[in-house]
């Protein structure tokens, strides 16, 4: 068999995207292809850019004889010959062939207008136990996550609204855009802005989810099982929180700057039950700690911890309040696996000192 040339290779790719190869074609086209890695790649290009493109842009709206000078340049079909070159239009007629490489319309049919009509990339952010993440979206919102928290998010906002997923807890300065609110969702909540400062807490497995709006405004939206809505406006410095349990709702006025410390590496308890300090201690360093006497449960304490270690705080608290602690021993599973780390906080006698 002769070896193609390039006006016969060129025919022979445009016939196969067609779906216009006969069997004998078809043989020829596999063995040019299998001759060498340069022809697999030349291969590859042109039906990644055929596979990659819009299969949907109007034929009315399209100079063919543009687009196929400029799927000439993109893919380097380098022939000259009028037969080539009118086999390539007439496929171009019947078959579009040109129409959807939309790489190449992108930049010759409004690059804006193509680019939102695209299905957005979601990528996912996790920030391990104990540590912090930040990112900035493609809006120029900037977020802060939490320890044990992920966030889901596009590679770009399309449409009319800006929205992502939070599991766990997020800071956000987003961008302003009147026209597009952004809205995070988490599993019970709708929390939509504009352009404002705000932080969601939403995990999963808490019996809460709260809004803390420090600039701006937001509107919290729940939805029950009878899918009614049930709307929330707030104003800065306030604070909002869902009881999941029981179904209900508050806002209060707060020092909103002990509900966002947390993305500047600090933990603030101001005069807060002991039983809620060991759940926050606990989840950022996801560690198992039992509070055991119930005189412990509503001990109120105050204390500001920054970027400090589990084992750290854990001596913080035994100096500043009345209680002792114990760090369960891990004894290996049947797996191999070693249980989550335990500790048990137990009530001493009173003590008077305190740490800020």
């Amino acid at each position: 068999m002769e070896q193609l040339d390039q006006e016969n290779r060129d025919i022979l790719i445009a016939k196969y995207l067609s779906g216009d190869l006969s069997q004998d074609e078809i043989v020829e086209l596999k063995i040019w292809i299998n001759a060498s890695k340069e022809n697999l790649t030349y291969f590859q290009q042109v039906k990644n850019i055929w596979d990659n493109s819009d299969h949907s842009i109007d034929k009315i709206m399209i100079d063919a004889e543009k687009a196929l000078r400029a799927i000439k340049n993109r893919v380097t079909f380098r022939s000259s010959s009028s037969g080539f070159w009118y086999y390539w239009k007439r496929i171009a007629a019947i078959l579009l062939i040109p129409l959807i490489l939309g790489n190449i319309l992108y930049f010759m049919f409004g690059g804006k207008n193509y680019q939102r009509n695209q299905v957005p990339i979601y990528n996912e952010l996790f920030a391990a136990f104990g540590t912090r993440s930040a990112l900035k979206l493609s809006d120029g919102t900037s977020v802060w996550l939490n320890s044990g928290s992920s966030i889901k998010y596009p590679d770009r906002f399309v449409g009319n609204k800006r929205i992502v997923e939070l599991k766990g807890e997020a800071y956000f300065e987003v961008q302003s855009d009147l026209k597009r609110p952004f809205i995070v969702e988490t599993s019970s909540m709708r929390v939509k802005a504009t352009g404002t400062k705000f932080n969601v807490l939403g995990y999963t497995s808490a019996d809460k989810e709260e809004v803390t709006l420090v600039s701006g405004k937001v509107e919290v939206n729940l939805t029950d099982n009878n899918n009614n809505i049930r709307s929330t406006n707030l104003v800065p410095d306030q604070h909002y929180s869902f009881d999941k349990v029981n179904g209900t709702t508050s806002v209060t006025n707060e020092d909103t700057y002990k509900y966002i410390s947390w993305k500047d590496g600090k933990l603030i308890f101001r005069n807060e039950p002991l039983s809620e300090v060991i759940k926050k201690i606990s989840k950022v360093f996801n560690v198992d700690i039992e509070l055991r006497g119930t005189s412990l449960q509503d001990y109120s304490y105050r204390a500001t911890f920054q970027d400090e270690s589990l084992a750290e705080i854990l001596k913080l608290l035994k100096i500043s309040s009345p209680i002792d602690y114990t760090e369960v021993k891990r004894n290996p599973l049947p797996d191999g696996s070693f249980p989550r780390k335990k500790v048990i906080i137990f009530p001493v006698s009173h003590k008077t000192s305190s740490h800020n």
